[in-house]
């Protein structure tokens, strides 16, 4: 397997621009070099000669580094954001790390442990920074809202502050509801770890091992009109990739868009446009 093939799913994420200034933070970078550390540290003398024995990789490391770049890519397909991919890619990395500096010396793995939590105590990834128009919603508000004013369409998710999977949505869920929000349109969250009664109304399993975080609901009429992911009439759960493209397709955003923006009066319309230009 070569170098470009375990690159091609990266490079096909957006612009260079955009990639550096999503990677060039220090979260990324310290992970990123937590992740080549061994192979580094193998390597690159005087370094080598103080912590190994040889400055040479074995035929089984090489053998590892191979494994290792298998299961990324096969697990990586289907990742939302470059940033998901490489985050993964790293976890993966440096649990090899850890088996590697054990083979070599169980202080050198305590150590590496040690500066892999350091990094995630202090070093957390970076959160969505952008412009937002979500309302969040407590209890059975969102049930209320829905109910009280039914010529609004609304785009509510379902999460768990727990959740990996929801946290990698949330600034994807932002960026949408930044762009097409409109005062018929609305985009709203609510934290189903938190309102249990909440997730068994509408019917999303907030659980540890939940496959159906997040859950994104449109509701029209005051009534659900699709979700991902969807469940089968087997009760099954239908695995759903909630990248950008795919949640403006799927859930016909841009159709919702243009169908609420022709129901509004002019003025309306025209201030929704100058408050997106604002922010």
């Amino acid at each position: 397997m070569d170098a470009i093939g375990l690159l091609r799913p990266l490079l096909k994420f957006g612009y260079l621009g955009q990639v550096a200034k999503t990677f060039l933070v220090p979260h990324f970078c310290v992970n990123i070099l937590l992740a080549i550390s061994f192979f580094v540290l193998k390597l690159i003398s005087p370094i080598c000669d103080c912590l190994f024995e040889d400055c040479t990789l074995e035929l089984k490391h090489w053998e590892w580094f191979t494994f290792l770049g298998c299961v990324i890519v096969l697990k990586n397909r289907k990742q939302a954001t470059a940033a998901e991919y490489v985050t993964l890619a790293c976890l993966f990395a440096k649990a090899l790390n850890i088996i590697l500096f054990y083979e070599t010396n169980v202080l050198y793995a305590f150590m590496y442990c040690i500066f892999c939590l350091l990094h995630f105590v202090f070093l957390p990834r970076p959160v969505y920074k952008g412009p937002e128009f979500i309302t969040y919603f407590r209890g059975p508000h969102l049930k209320n809202e829905i109910a009280r004013d039914k010529r609004i369409t609304w785009v509510v998710c379902f999460y768990a502050a727990w959740s990996p999977s929801c946290v990698s949505v949330a600034p994807i869920f932002s960026e949408i509801s930044a762009e097409y929000h409109l005062e018929n349109l609305q985009f709203g969250k609510i934290d189903v770890s938190r309102y249990s009664d909440v997730a068994d109304h509408f019917k999303v399993s907030n659980s540890s091992f939940s496959k159906q975080l997040p859950t994104l609901i449109v509701f029209q009429d005051g009534k659900e009109k699709m979700r991902r992911p969807a469940v089968s009439a087997k009760g099954t759960v239908v695995k759903y990739v909630f990248t950008k493209e795919n949640i403006v397709k799927d859930f016909e955003i841009n159709e919702l868009y243009h169908q609420c923006r022709q129901s509004l009066p002019k003025s309306k319309t025209a201030n929704s446009e100058a408050e997106k230009k604002k922010n």
